[in-house]
């Protein structure tokens, strides 16, 4: 179980580099909304992680059984985070550079 606490404290990181760095902006729903559709970003991320984590825990090593899952759900966190928030009907627009 202890295996779970990397993907957890990595996507905090994540997805606050990826709300607040990489100009997207959250548009519509109030605040609890928007907690909400994070908490749902949240739940799909680790839903992600724990589906590549059963594809590719065969290898064994800490590689497939941490690293390639956690690689994968990084990458796809711009799909959940669409998906995540845009179950509650808010969306994530990029930001055109000025």
């Amino acid at each position: 179980m202890l295996i779970w606490l990397v993907p957890v404290g990595v996507f905090w990181t994540v997805i606050s580099t990826y709300l607040g760095g990489m100009s997207v902006d959250v548009e519509g729903g109030g605040g609890v909304r928007q907690i909400l559709g994070l908490l749902g970003t949240f739940i799909l991320y680790l839903v992600v992680f724990g589906v590549l984590r059963l594809a590719l825990g065969g290898m064994g090593s800490a590689i497939g059984g941490l690293a390639l899952p956690l690689i994968g759900a990084i990458a796809t966190l711009p799909l959940t985070a669409r998906a995540g928030f845009g179950i509650l009907g808010v969306k994530l627009r990029k930001v055109e550079a000025h």
